[in-house]
């Protein structure tokens, strides 16, 4: 799991080209579901199967389809007594701070495993090849410091991939013995939650009313600015920015009524209409 363009389907193909003993599956570069691959492990001979997951902030999905994507296979595993062995965060080194999507996409993610999962979670760094190695290695340090600290006093290992099937395989099979079940999987099959009631859903929402609340102020002071411009050129570069500020707002609301729906409604629609039809001696007259 992990943010889009954090290296997740790099990682499972750089395993699945060297381990296969040839599913067929075609994992794709931009996922848009959830998509498995087994494969041989060349380190015991034992079949392992690898789950790609959709990123958070997806350009076609909004946050909401996608936790409900990954929440629906969390469950559905754990109905069929399917236990994860390790759940796999992957964060791009390459990144220089933590934007507030970053921080979503954790506290989310942090949500949907449960501080009971965090034995079996392991945060892995990609994209080295792209910054100096004195310089990723000190954003790791500050980041396991900073921002991962809770999740690695809990029990998370921080692993490094390098686009090389031996890291890789490091990640795979440094694991706890102990198999946690995702709090997520727990919350709506053991405590029959809908999806806004858990953990993850309640972080999700809380994120994106956050986050309109900040749109909407912004609008606000942009409207102000546009009716004191009193440059037309300047009136016009404020006019587009409200635009975009506008259209953020109404995908923030959409996402945030989405995680408000029914898990069940998003999955396999949502309730009929019902049109109530007068009785025969109720029919207004003419």
């Amino acid at each position: 799991m992990g943010p889009t363009g954090a290296g997740k389907t790099t990682f499972i193909n750089c395993v699945a080209n060297r381990g296969g003993d040839g599913v067929g599956h075609s994992i794709t570069s931009c996922t848009s579901k959830v998509e498995s691959i087994k494969i041989e492990n060349p380190i015991h001979g034992r079949n392992i199967t690898l789950v790609d997951t959709p990123g958070f902030d997806d350009t076609y999905k909004s946050d909401a389809e996608i936790l409900a994507m990954i929440a629906d296979f969390l469950a559905q595993t754990y109905r069929n007594k399917l236990r994860l062995d390790t759940i796999i965060y992957l964060h791009r080194i390459t990144d220089k701070r933590m934007s507030g999507s970053l921080m979503k996409n954790l506290k989310v993610f942090a949500g949907l495993c449960g501080i009971q999962s965090m034995p079996n979670v392991t945060i892995v760094t990609t994209m080295w090849d792209e910054v100096r190695l004195e310089a990723g290695e000190i954003r790791e340090e500050e980041l396991k410091r900073m921002i991962w600290f809770d999740m690695i006093e809990r029990g998370c290992r921080v692993k490094r991939f390098e686009n090389t099937l031996d890291s890789a395989l490091k990640v795979l099979e440094n694991h706890s013995t102990t198999l946690n079940i995702p709090l997520i999987s727990s919350e709506m099959v053991d405590k029959g939650k809908k999806l806004k009631a858990t953990a993850a859903g309640n972080e999700l929402a809380n994120d994106l009313k956050s986050e309109l609340k900040k749109r909407k102020e912004a609008s606000r002071m942009l409207q102000e600015r546009t009716k004191k411009a009193t440059n037309e050129g300047a009136k016009q570069v404020l006019g587009r920015e409200l635009a975009e500020n506008d259209q953020t707002i109404k995908k923030a609301t959409e996402q945030h009524m989405a995680v408000r729906r029914s898990f069940l409604d998003r999955i396999f629609g949502p309730k009929p209409e019902i049109t109530l039809v007068p009785k025969v001696g109720e029919m207004p007259q003419n």
